[in-house]
C-alpha cells in the first residue's frame, strides 16, 4: 500500500509537476504536515477520486477500474492510520471509525460489481463530512499551534485523537 506522501505525490505527477513548482510545494507541505494534516490531504483526495469514478461509471459502466482500486487503496491508507487510544473513550472512537471505514470497503466493493453510482455517491457524502470533520481538527490544531508560538512555547500540544497517518 502507498503511503500518504506517495499517493499525494501521485495526484500532482499525474498532472505533470514532476519537478519543482507545484510539486515540490507539495512534497514540501507533506513532509511539514502533521498527522491531522495528512488526514485531511488522503479525505480530500477520495472525494475527489470518488468524483472522477463517479464520472467514469456514468460514461461507461465497467466494475473494478483504476479509479474504485485508487479508491479502495486510499481507503485503505486511512484505515491503516487508526492506531490504539490511551483512553476507553477513546479507544471505543476508533474502533467506531474504523468499522466506518471498512463499512466503505465492502460497500464499494459491492458496487463494483455492477458499477453502483449511487452508492459511489453515498461513499463521497460520508468521506466529504469526514473531510468536513478533519478540517475543523486541522483549524483548531493551527489555532492551538499559533498561540504557543505567540505565547513563545514552540513545541505546542497536539490536538485530537491518536489517528495517524
Amino acid at each position: 500500500m502507498n503511503s500518504p506522501t506517495h499517493e499525494l505525490n501521485d495526484a500532482h505527477a499525474r498532472t505533470g509537476h514532476r519537478h519543482g513548482g507545484p510539486q515540490g510545494y507539495l512534497e514540501a507541505n507533506v513532509r511539514s504536515a502533521s498527522p491531522a494534516r495528512l488526514r485531511l490531504m488522503l479525505l480530500e483526495r477520495s472525494v475527489e477520486v470518488c468524483s472522477i469514478l463517479i464520472e467514469a461509471w456514468r460514461d461507461q459502466p465497467a466494475g473494478s477500474n483504476q479509479w474504485s482500486l485508487k479508491l479502495i487503496e486510499i481507503i485503505g491508507e486511512l484505515l491503516s492510520g487508526i492506531k490504539g487510544a490511551d483512553s476507553q473513550r477513546e479507544q471505543t472512537l476508533c474502533v467506531q471509525v474504523a468499522d466506518l471505514y471498512v463499512f466503505l470497503l465492502q460497500h464499494l466493493i459491492e458496487a463494483e460489481t455492477t458499477s453502483d453510482v449511487a452508492s459511489v455517491e453515498e461513499i463521497r457524502t460520508v468521506l466529504s463530512i469526514e473531510t468536513e470533520t478533519w478540517r475543523a481538527v486541522v483549524a483548531q490544531e493551527t489555532k492551538v499551534a499559533g498561540k504557543a508560538v505567540a505565547s513563545g512555547q514552540p513545541d505546542a500540544p497536539s490536538v485530537g485523537l491518536n489517528l495517524n497517518v
